[in-house]
């Protein structure tokens, strides 16, 4: 099969990612191995490995373009932009002001987001731009520690200041 050494390097690169599920390498690797000894049968080997990993956070197997970052700071990227948008829409819903003045780009069509899911899914997209940028320019190493690790509090007292 034509890239089955390539699938599967990257396959073996995600699965190796840390916090992957155990069993499921097992199972993943000793697909892998037996795609390598029986060329007949790495297309249904191959299905089958697609069929397993795809939608997990950070899997090479996606719809689109594919992606060049390493799988680790794909399943960070992917971690990341899930709370994001969560959280998001969580916030979105809780709060009909919110839902008021929390409107799409006129780029987008303007107007109101549907839902919280929508506001959350278009800040986890801005999220993952960033992020790639981020790791594209060195700005972060592609780990979710790396990320929080930058953020500083300010505890002044700035608005007190402004108010006398």
């Amino acid at each position: 099969m034509e890239g089955w050494q390539a699938r599967t390097e990257e396959v073996s690169e995600f699965i190796g990612t840390e916090g992957f599920d155990e069993q499921l390498r097992q199972v993943i690797q000793f697909q892998i191995n037996f795609g390598n000894e029986n060329n007949g049968q790495q297309e249904r080997v191959w299905d089958s490995i697609k069929s397993m990993i795809r939608g997990l956070d950070g899997s090479p197997v996606r719809r689109g373009k594919k992606s060049n970052l390493p799988a680790s700071v794909n399943v960070a990227v992917d971690n990341i932009v899930g709370d994001v948008a969560t959280i998001h829409a969580n916030l979105f819903d809780s709060n009909p002001l919110l839902q008021a003045v929390l409107l799409k780009h006129g780029k987008s069509g303007g107007g109101a987001y549907s839902s919280g899911a929508a506001y959350g899914a278009a800040m986890g997209k801005k999220t993952r731009t960033l992020l790639k940028k981020m790791y594209a320019e060195g700005a972060w190493n592609g780990e979710v520690s790396g990320l929080t690790a930058s953020v500083t509090v300010d505890d002044s007292d700035s608005y007190d200041d402004e108010e006398e």
